[in-house]
Formats: structure tokens, sequence, C-alpha cells
């Protein structure tokens, strides 16, 4: 079984710092954008599901997020 894992991720056009959430490497949630592109400690407490239209914009734009960190 894959753990969950978080992905820290900037979007190289707005300089926008998101939160992604990775089950099995399929994107199933998305935090952001971050406020002051502070990233909390704990990433499991964020809220994924607040915003699933992002989802589709993510996917679309794919190449234009960097991976900071991975959790």
């Amino acid at each position: 079984m894959n753990p969950t894992t978080y992905r820290v991720v900037r979007h190289d056009r707005s300089g926008e710092v998101w939160i992604f959430r990775v089950e099995s490497d399929v994107l199933t949630g998305a935090c952001g954008p971050m406020q002051n592109r502070e990233i909390p400690p704990e990433l499991s407490d964020l809220s994924y599901e607040d915003h699933p239209d992002d989802l589709d914009w993510i996917l679309r734009a794919w190449e234009h997020f960097e991976v900071l960190t991975s959790r």
C-alpha cells in the first residue's frame, strides 16, 4: 500500500505556493494558495476538499508547478 504524501509546490507564473495531497501517485487534493507562502508544520491537518474545481486547473497547468519539497 502506498502512503499518502504531501508535495509543496510553486506555480511558476504566479509564484503561488500550494500543497498537493497524493495517494498512490494520484493527486487527490490541493490546498492553497498558502498565505504569505508559509508552510504549516503538519500538512495532513490542512483542508484539501474546499476547492475541488482547483484540481481541474492544476491538472491542466501541471507543467507550470515545481515541487519544492515532499513529505
